[in-house]
């Protein structure tokens, strides 16, 4: 399985087109969409709740049951760290293989995530790489943590998709239309709760 975290604020195309990608060229048998509770790299710069965003994500899959919502990360509360995230999935289906989909820039800086190395040992890294990103250097990072952590990383090449949920939002606060960017469904609930409409992007 797959494993796709974020914030997801609003989940857009863009993540959707990602996970897809992610099934189709590891040949996954299904990818999670799991939305943070609290994410401690966005502390204070507010997230919309919870509920909302869960709501969002469970729109943005229906009718792909490739795509499942999951919502370990909120029911756990509290900040969020990757490392227990794979190792409770580990625990909860210890025959399966699992992916950890994410952009290839992070990378670069991965090795600074907490418990970095539990991270490594507790799945394998799908890293979604476009073509602007310097091959070599990122072909140097991936040897690097292959020696220090015995990581297991994949590549996933990608399209340039141009999309982000600062985007939408500022968008949506400035009553523009989102419907290029996210699901109808999506689209409809932000419209419906109004809910960046109050909000800075």
């Amino acid at each position: 399985m797959g494993v796709l975290g974020g914030t997801f604020d609003p989940i857009h195309n863009g993540h959707l087109s990602l996970a897809l990608s992610a099934l189709k060229e590891q040949g996954l048998d299904f990818v999670w969409i799991m939305p943070s509770a609290v994410s401690y790299l966005k502390e204070g710069t507010g997230v919309s709740p919870a509920e909302d965003r869960l709501a969002m994500c469970r729109l943005a899959v229906e009718g792909r049951p490739e795509l499942r919502v999951s919502e370990l990360e909120i029911q756990r509360g509290g900040f969020t760290y990757t490392y227990e995230t794979m190792e409770e999935l580990n625990r909860l289906y210890p025959q399966t293989e699992h992916y950890f989909i994410m952009g290839a820039d992070s990378l670069f800086f991965m090795e600074n995530w907490k418990h970095a190395e539990r991270i490594f040992a507790a799945c394998r890294i799908l890293a979604a790489v476009r073509e602007d990103l310097g091959r070599e250097k990122l072909l140097g990072k991936i040897r690097e943590l292959q020696e220090r952590f015995q990581a297991e990383i994949y590549l996933l090449p990608m399209e340039p998709v141009g999309i982000s949920s600062s985007l939408i939002r500022k968008e949506a606060s400035e009553g523009h239309p989102i419907g290029a960017y996210v699901p109808r469904g999506v689209e409809e609930y932000i419209k419906t709760l109004g809910l960046y409409t109050h909000k800075e992007a």
